[in-house]
């Protein structure tokens, strides 16, 4: 009888510690429970597996997170924010659900995505990145990335590409041919000196934003409905 109350005993510790998570940052568990309170079901104060595998929305906005690596326990999110943190590095793979990701102003360095198929908006913003990795993320149609130190980036791969912000970075050439669906370019402040957009024939040409000294190639139709995009003043 002791023997069999043994082995009970031991599968359920067992059973309790798979249902654990162990966060490697402390702050990041607390800041998720004071956004998002109802996450703990069980009110014990911790968040288990099943709690971080229920949820679909995660808004970290403004917690004065430095580290967000332990995103990775809430597989099933669809939306993402980390934006106005200060994280330095992220690395995003595997979320088969996630359609939004928001990590603008914050510092980041490094950071990359993969494996992400749902992904339809990207926003890293305002950072201190110089090279941004994207890897199986097809769907992507909004990928803003303005304010940063980028050099180059292939934009090819994301056929269904719509909304692109680049703008104050480092390009010097970008190529906009795979890309029938763009609407809207913010490509000014880089260095680009000649842009063709004869293969994106829904390219609003009212608001382009390219620096004047730049070389539009366009079809006649485009160069026809050409203005330049009103001045956005920023404090």
């Amino acid at each position: 009888m002791k023997k069999t109350l043994f082995i009970i005993f031991l599968f359920c510790a067992k059973f309790i510690s798979a249902q654990s998570i162990h966060f490697t940052n402390p702050s990041f568990e607390k800041s998720v429970l004071l956004k998002h309170p109802e996450i703990d079901w069980n009110k014990n104060g911790k968040i288990e597996k099943e709690e971080a595998e229920s949820v679909s929305r995660l808004d970290l906005m403004e917690q004065n997170l430095t580290n967000a690596d332990d995103v990775k326990y809430f597989k099933n999110i669809e939306y993402l924010s980390l934006t106005i943190n200060g994280i330095t590095k992220l690395k995003l793979h595997d979320f088969y659900k996630l359609k939004e990701i928001y990590c603008a102003r914050n510092k980041l360095s490094e950071f990359e995505i993969a494996n992400i198929p749902s992904l339809e908006q990207l926003a890293v913003g305002r950072n201190e990145l110089k090279k941004v990795t994207i890897i199986n993320c097809p769907n992507l149609q909004s990928i803003n990335m303005m304010d940063n130190q980028i050099r180059d980036f292939d934009v090819k791969r994301f056929k269904k590409l719509k909304y692109l912000s680049i703008d104050n970075n480092q390009f010097e050439k970008l190529d906009l041919t795979n890309n029938p669906e763009l609407i809207q370019i913010v490509i000014n402040k880089n260095n680009i000196k000649t842009i063709d957009i004869t293969q994106n024939p829904n390219l609003m040409m009212n608001v382009l934003y390219v620096d004047d000294n730049v070389k539009i190639i366009g079809t006649p139709e485009q160069m026809k409905n050409y203005t330049k995009a009103p001045i956005i003043y920023t404090k």
